[in-house]
């Protein structure tokens, strides 16, 4: 009966070994610096992007929202005097069109398409990488006098999912 407790005492220190040794070998790492490009770009100047479209201020929905998501990550500094890296944004194009019609024929949702263009370069100008983005968010036409607000409020939730995006890609990217 000693001789069991033993093995059976001797095979749970023995798994155990083994599971630490797996997990500490799989290759994953904790990170430890801030930033991209192996730490070296901590700070991000981000302009307000420029807008190329007809829709007013559409640049502010999508910068503040860009600026709010790079913030999120805690990997950088955002607009900082002495900025590592800037990133530049151009919204070329954005559309909107009725996606659904009442049993009358009177437009009740419109969906609302947005292209953006960014580019991050270091701070001496040297161009890093360029990425193209477009989404699109469907809301509410129904009511006249919110119409307004509900394409605002798309605008916003759409910028939040690009700038989420773009986040998770520029990540995996460098």
């Amino acid at each position: 009966m000693d001789k069991r407790i033993h093995k059976a005492l001797f095979m749970k220190l023995l798994f155990a070994v083994i599971v630490v040794a797996a997990v500490s070998s799989c290759g994953y790492q904790m990170v430890r610096e801030k930033g991209i490009s192996g730490g070296d770009i901590t700070a991000v100047y981000i302009a307000v992007f420029k807008n190329s479209t007809y829709e007013p201020h559409a640049s502010l929905y999508v910068t503040d929202a860009f600026s709010k998501e790079l913030l999120s990550t805690n990997l950088f500094t955002i607009n900082k005097e002495s900025s590592d890296a800037y990133l530049q944004g151009n919204i070329k194009k954005i559309v909107t069109s009725p996606t659904s019609l009442s049993g009358g024929g009177l437009v009740i949702e419109k969906w609302i398409s947005v292209d953006l263009e960014l580019a991050l370069y270091r701070k001496n100008g040297t161009f890093m990488r360029r990425w193209l983005l477009s989404d699109q968010e469907t809301y509410r036409v129904d009511n006249i006098a919110a119409e307004d607000y509900n394409k605002r409020e798309a605008l916003q939730r759409l910028s939040g999912r690009l700038a989420r995006r773009f986040s998770a890609v520029m990540l995996v990217d460098y």
